[in-house]
């Protein structure tokens, strides 16, 4: 409902509730957009697609909904989502399901008469840093901008705000009510702030271990046993026909008539301005920087005049043109200097100044053959991003009237690319299988949702080009003999082999140091590391101690010494202290607010749910698909 206050201010009341609702669609609507038929208007814009209760929104209103999704999401992952892939990502559900949520709960405040007066709203809205100044007072001017770029009414706006705050007035009955009870909050707290200490001994793998090869047995046993590990996956193969908008501008003549009047169109852009260095000194007052212009004109420096009367030297602007220059008053002085001349006093807000200009580039225009090149690649850029949309209709009205992707991409002039065998989380069959890289996630993503081979499908990409991706062939995963893999599997069982050894050696360290041998010294009899630990808590936090030891050691009675496979290799650990959680820890009451939270939300979704069944929900999914999803 209120888009444009929720966008420019992330900190709005309702920001919390909204992200905790945030799965709330899922039970609204199943793994899909379910609800009731609503009413059958197709896609059109005007016709109902989502009833909440008495209010419905259109087609247009979810779309708007729906872009500001897609438009957070794209700013969160930093690239620009298509509406495809914003679909497959669930952000139409929840669109819909925020929508659905917001008038849910508008709709309960007014029937239990919850209200808020326009003052209110006022106050609310003049509080909103985005409307403030520099004063930090409210800015009518700030505000009149922002109601016209979001293309709405003053009265719209108040409206938005006023229904927020009665959302929030009617939720926070229930949060305020909410606190999470001290014996939870102590009870996890207990167990999340606990801290041990421990002392380990890390036996690494040794590559260079004499684990020799596995004799024919050996080998077909631990083939037997790893058979999934040697698992060839579900490769496809794929043909590729593709246009981007650079190489399609390649292709485009722009005639030199065109180029001469764009050019003289656009003169001013070709005008290059003057260029100087500049430096300026700053005074408290007119006599502090006449004093210093006499001291250069008596034969002193720069520097040194700025450095005897201010106590500081000038500073260096650089390389500016007059627009580089921040304060007007000195981009008129500097910029009216001869060459290596000093001005007198010039006045501006920020006190008195003396200004040097050196190394002058006067202005210049570029002339039209020098800005021919930049200016054709322009403007056949701008006709490509528009010729583009040409081409890929040519190219789908030719796959639908039977042609080959072969034959419209020789047509169109496309790029072809053959995949000889990707599998679904993009590991390539063999090292050529893509020759032109042209494998990306959202391709294979893509080409895994292909039914049956021969079958293309379009993808559009987000700088404005396109490829046809056809499957041409799936290749079964299956288990390959242990000839083909014979050599894998002699390296598995040597690594398996070393892995076992690391093991072993922990082990004996293990029953040694239970029977009082010191681990330090055990370390050092059998090579490995030694190391005492600081305390650390269950996420490991003021340590090194890797993930595997964390739970054994948290298991582990004190003085209790126990032995524990590594991703790596192997280690022995010895609990040697226990320290108790800090029940006065400030980080104990930043807890119990989490849980708060959590439970309040927990009942937020509830009344949700119960207010669903009570008001009713309708979704018209059909309308929703014609309106978002490609047409086929």
């Amino acid at each position: 409902m209120l888009e444009s206050l929720r966008n420019f201010s992330k900190s709005w009341v309702m920001r919390g509730v909204l992200l905790a609702l945030a799965a709330t669609f899922v039970l609204f609507f199943g793994t899909d957009f379910g609800g009731g038929g609503g009413h059958s208007g197709g896609s059109s814009g005007a016709a109902s697609v989502v009833e909440v209760g008495d209010t419905s929104f259109t087609v247009h209103q979810v779309s708007r909904e729906f872009n500001d999704q897609i438009q957070r999401a794209s700013q969160f992952t930093g690239r620009q989502l298509d509406p495809q892939t914003a679909i497959q990502a669930g952000l139409l559900d929840q669109a819909v399901a925020q929508l659905v949520t917001r008038t849910l709960f508008d709709q309960a405040a007014q029937q239990l008469g919850v209200t808020t007066s326009l003052d209110a709203a006022a106050t609310a809205i003049r509080a909103l840093p985005q409307f403030q100044g520099p004063s930090g007072r409210f800015e009518r001017g700030q505000f009149e901008r922002f109601l016209l770029h979001n293309i709405q009414t003053e009265e719209q706006f108040v409206n938005q705000v006023r229904l927020d705050l009665l959302r929030t007035q009617y939720i926070d009955t229930i949060r305020n009510a909410v606190a999470a009870p001290a014996p939870l909050t102590d009870a996890i707290f207990k167990r999340r702030g606990e801290r041990r200490v421990a002392e380990l001994v890390i036996v690494p793998p040794r590559p260079d271990a004499q684990v020799g090869d596995p004799d024919e047995a050996q080998l077909i046993s631990f083939y037997e046993d790893n058979r999934e590990a040697f698992e060839a996956p579900e490769f496809r193969i794929a043909s590729i026909a593709s246009m981007d908008v650079e190489t399609l501008a390649q292709e485009i003549v722009i005639p030199e008539e065109d180029l001469r009047e764009e050019y003289a169109l656009r003169g001013n852009e070709f005008f290059q301005p003057e260029v100087r260095d500049v430096a300026q000194a700053t005074f408290l007052s007119r006599e502090d920087a006449q004093r210093a212009k006499t001291l250069i004109d008596d034969g002193k420096t720069f520097e040194q005049a700025a450095e005897e009367v201010s106590g500081q030297p000038p500073v260096d602007l650089g390389s500016v043109r007059p627009s580089d220059v921040p304060v007007a008053e000195l981009a008129d002085a500097a910029f009216g200097l001869a060459p290596n001349v000093i001005s007198g006093p010039v006045e501006s807000d920020l006190g008195w100044h003396l200004v040097r200009a050196q190394n002058i580039k006067p202005g210049r225009t570029i002339p039209f053959e020098e800005a021919r090149e930049a200016l054709h690649a322009e403007l056949a850029l701008e006709e490509a991003r528009d010729a583009i949309f040409d081409v890929l209709n040519d190219v789908e009205d030719g796959l639908a009237g039977g042609a080959s992707l072969e034959e419209v991409a020789r047509d169109s002039n496309l790029t072809r690319t053959r995949i000889d065998g990707v599998a679904r989380n993009g590991y390539l069959r063999t090292e050529q299988a893509d020759p032109d890289g042209a494998v990306t996630a959202e391709l294979v993503q893509r080409l895994f949702t292909i039914d049956a081979a021969g079958t293309a499908e379009t993808i559009e990409s987000r700088d404005g080009g396109f490829s046809v991706v056809r499957l041409d062939e799936i290749v079964a995963p299956r288990i390959p003999s242990i000839d083909d893999v014979r050599e894998v599997a002699i390296t598995a069982w040597k690594a398996d082999r070393v892995a076992a050894l690391a093991e072993e050696t922990a082990q004996k360290i293990a029953e040694r140091a239970r029977g009082g041998e010191s681990l330090e010294t055990l370390a050092g009899e059998f090579n490995a590391r030694f190391e005492r630990t600081p305390a650390f808590d269950r996420t490991g936090d003021g340590s090194t101690i890797s993930t595997e030891l964390i739970a054994a050691v948290f298991e582990a009675s004190p003085g209790e010494v126990v032995a524990q496979a590594l991703s790596n290799g192997a280690a022995v650990a010895k609990l040697i202290d226990i320290e108790p959680a800090d029940m006065t820890d400030p980080a104990r009451d930043d807890m119990s607010a989490a849980l708060t939270g959590q439970i309040a939300n927990d009942l937020v979704t509830q009344l949700s749910i119960a207010l669903q069944n009570d008001i009713g929900v309708e979704i018209n999914r059909e309308a929703l698909e014609d309106a978002f999803l490609p047409q086929r």
